[in-house]
């Protein structure tokens, strides 16, 4: 059962770092298309226009002036020389601070696929070893009877042990008798004197 319960505890240790990794990859790789509310529902979302936009720059620390915040970015060749920056495919200068570029829809719906799939093969792998719990589809009062059958075996076994503990004991002192008888055979009286 320990054994099953290990089982048990990596499937669920490894199914959240898979459902970590699959948020991390949903809210960085999607295409950031903004939500349309229903046409019928007017109060299902604000509007569009209420709804701050995402600032790619880093948050500033709350002692910093708001119009120190809002400066406009250094210019590119002076981020080449702090070493900022790096060259993209067609040549222009990325920012390493900006997200990735998103994944075209086709990539992106394929990927989400595989990982809905992957989550659901372990949340499988998890509903067979619960299954294979001991007492699982049994009573409390059946588990009970099951556990007084056993204690009742572990008590037999553990007489029959001492037994045999005690036959042990009397065959020792047989054998040591035997050598005993042996020894003063072979040596004599003399055996005696020398060990």
């Amino acid at each position: 059962m320990a054994d099953i319960l290990t089982q048990l505890q990596t499937c669920l240790d490894q199914l959240a770092t898979q459902f970590y990794a699959t948020l991390g990859y949903l809210s960085t790789y999607h295409d950031n298309s903004p939500t349309i509310p229903p046409p019928q529902v007017p109060d299902a979302a604000p509007a569009l226009a209420k709804i701050p936009k995402n600032s790619s720059a880093p948050p500033a620390p709350a002692g910093v002036p708001a119009a120190a915040q809002a400066s406009p970015p250094p210019p590119q060749s002076a981020q080449l020389a702090r070493g900022a920056s790096e060259t993209g495919q067609g040549g222009e200068v990325v920012d390493p601070n900006l997200p990735p570029a998103p994944d075209s829809p086709r990539t992106f719906a394929s990927r989400q696929r595989e990982l809905a799939r992957d989550l659901i093969i372990k949340e499988q792998q998890i509903e067979y070893l619960i299954s294979v719990l001991p007492g699982i589809g049994s009573s409390e009062a059946e588990q009970e009877s099951k556990i007084r059958e056993l204690e009742k075996e572990l008590r037999g076994v553990e007489e029959e042990r001492e037994q045999k503990a005690k036959e042990l004991k009397k065959l020792r002192r047989r054998l040591e008798t035997a050598l005993g008888a042996v020894e003063t055979g072979i040596y004599g009286n003399r055996g005696h004197l020398m060990g």
